[in-house]
């Protein structure tokens, strides 16, 4: 009976206790910064066992101030791991401004800039959706914002036959170029695409290194020039163009029109809405025309150097369009191929054999996209 007495006692005194209310934190100002959009999801593909996914983040300043990206992590949503943490240096070489030209870390009031993002991750540790974080500075303060929240494209990745035969054949492709195909940004038909997120430009070398078997500005000197260019699968030819004549000289190519930077080309459709597009194609030499079925493996017509084209290579690129601006560049892998080595620097190309392959790693490559500057041979 007295516990009880004393527990009521101590009930009473604790509800005549006065309760000092706490101040509640004031939410932070709210302000204008950036939209943040990512046009294209990444689809994960695998590069030499890793599964890499490949996008961009488009930063448009809609404040009445300019805006310094400082940081920018990407995050397993689900869990918030950090996937990819970029800042100084690191962010400022992945930052292009639209349009280019100025201070490319700084967005001016309506300027536009692109974040290009690569992740590469063990195959199994791919989460199924990616949150951002993108610190910012405007004077002298610093922001936070937060990113979109996006899944990751489940869409398995097209394998395929490889467009070309024997070799050994220079992959050539940088993600980190300025002005490679992975960081050509197109408007056209309404949309801001990027056709070459994933194009591979095909040179013949020798096993020197070479690409030439006499003048360096003669395009028919290639090592490369006329070989047969062929089906990655059995599919339908969606469209051709044939007959754009090529330079004499490769210094005297001059520059074309956008819509005939591809030269003579022809493009297959591939299941899921994709088509594959083979560019810089010798003038007469196409052999299917629209409306063809072909075979994988059948010959198409012969690389060439024909459009915009600093020397005679094939262009291979996947695209969700059937035009060769008119749609996003997807991942593509090819079934199998001996991976050779990589040039570690491309200036070497021609000049130079490849630097070896990195040590453990099984030349035997399958299902893959093709790692950059790598060398590889189709041979069986």
């Amino acid at each position: 009976m007295k516990s009880r007495v004393a527990r009521l006692a101590a009930c009473l005194v604790l509800a005549s206790t006065p309760v000092v209310a706490r101040p509640l934190e004031a939410p932070p100002p709210v302000r204008e910064a950036f939209d943040i959009v990512v046009p294209k999801p990444p689809a994960p593909v695998v590069v030499e066992g890793r599964a890499q996914l490949v996008y961009e983040l488009h930063l448009t300043n809609f404040s009445q101030e300019p805006l310094e990206p400082r940081r920018l992590q990407v995050l397993d949503a689900a869990t918030g791991r950090v996937l990819g943490d970029f800042a100084g240096p690191a962010l400022a070489a992945r930052l292009a401004s639209v349009p280019a030209g100025g201070k490319d870390a700084v967005t001016a009031p309506g300027r536009r800039a692109i974040v290009f993002v690569e992740l590469d991750l063990p195959p199994g540790e791919v989460p199924h959706r990616l949150g951002h974080r993108i610190d910012y500075a405007t004077g002298e303060a610093t922001f936070v914002v937060a990113g979109p929240d996006i899944a990751v494209d489940a869409t398995a990745t097209v394998v395929l036959g490889p467009p070309l035969a024997g070799g050994p054949w220079a992959a050539v492709h940088a993600a980190e170029w300025p002005r490679g195909h992975r960081r050509v940004t197109y408007a056209v038909g309404g949309r801001t695409r990027i056709p070459g997120r994933f194009a591979v430009d095909f040179v013949r070398v020798d096993e020197q290194g070479r690409i030439t078997r006499g003048d360096k500005d003669r395009p028919a000197d290639a090592l490369g020039y006329g070989a047969d260019v062929l089906a990655v699968a059995d599919a339908k030819v969606v469209a051709v163009r044939d007959g754009m004549a090529e330079s004499a000289s490769i210094a005297g190519n001059p520059k074309h029109a956008i819509g005939d930077a591809a030269g003579t080309f022809v493009a297959l459709g591939l299941p899921g809405g994709r088509t594959a597009f083979y560019e810089h194609l010798k003038p007469g030499s196409v052999r299917v025309k629209a409306g063809d079925r072909v075979r994988r493996g059948q010959v198409l017509g012969a690389l060439g150097f024909s459009g915009d084209t600093t020397g005679p290579h094939l262009h291979f690129h996947v695209a969700d369009g059937d035009t060769p601006l008119g749609g996003e560049g997807v991942p593509f892998a090819l079934d199998r191929f001996t991976l050779l080595g990589r040039y570690l620097d491309v200036g070497g190309l021609g000049a130079r054999r490849w630097d070896a392959p990195p040590p453990g790693l099984d030349p035997h490559r399958a299902a893959e996209w093709l790692g950059a500057n790598t060398v590889v041979d189709f041979a069986p």
